[in-house]
């Protein structure tokens, strides 16, 4: 009785590990063809982006930011701080 119990503890154990390597690294969706990975709410991320887009800063709000401009238009920016990214593209 007790080894099953420590195999179903065990078991439990692996099952929560492997649930959050795996959902800290998956990027999300937050509309508007950005996404994020780290603990960024969407709203600032979108508006980091809109503030790139305008400024073309290379440090906006911690993040450090960098993009590609073509012929005059920005086509994907990306910005990092420690255990946070924002990525647009076009």
């Amino acid at each position: 009785m007790a080894k099953r119990l420590l195999l179903a503890a065990l078991l439990a154990a692996v099952i929560a590990l492997a649930g959050l390597t795996g959902s800290g690294s998956a990027a999300i969706s937050c509309g508007h063809h950005v996404t994020v990975s780290g603990p960024v709410p969407c709203y600032k991320a979108r508006a980091i982006v809109k503030e790139w887009k305008r400024t073309r800063r290379h440090k906006i709000q911690g993040f450090k930011c960098s993009g590609t401009v073509r012929s005059g238009r920005v086509v994907e920016v990306t910005c990092k701080a420690p255990g946070k990214r924002i990525h647009w593209k076009a």
